[in-house]
């Protein structure tokens, strides 16, 4: 019993590490969000001026630049939402571990 507590300790002291580096990213994640916003009302601006679509842009039209940026901000938002989920399941690792390991 007490080797199968060890393997368990481990793998929950290796997802734990995971789970802390994702989190880490959340400062970077919230960065890309208000750039991708900062470009979605860069858009609506050159529409609104009429400026004509650049030929050698990426996309092919202000409409699909801008539906590709809201796409980048909704997987961010996932993104955001799963280290929300990370943070739970930390402190519940964080339990375990502290309720599992062996006193020296």
């Amino acid at each position: 019993m007490a080797g199968e507590n060890q393997v368990i300790l481990t793998v929950v002291q290796k997802e734990m590490e995971k789970m802390e580096n994702a989190i880490k990213r959340e400062k970077a994640i919230l960065k890309n969000i208000d750039d991708i916003t900062a470009t979605l009302e860069h858009i609506a601006e050159l529409v609104e001026s009429g400026k004509e679509f650049p030929e050698n842009s990426a996309y092919e039209s202000y409409k699909d630049w801008q539906e590709s940026a809201e796409k980048e901000i909704k997987s961010y938002t996932t993104s955001l939402e799963t280290i929300d989920k990370y943070r739970s399941l930390l402190a519940a690792y964080q339990f375990y571990v502290k309720n599992n390991t062996p006193e020296a």
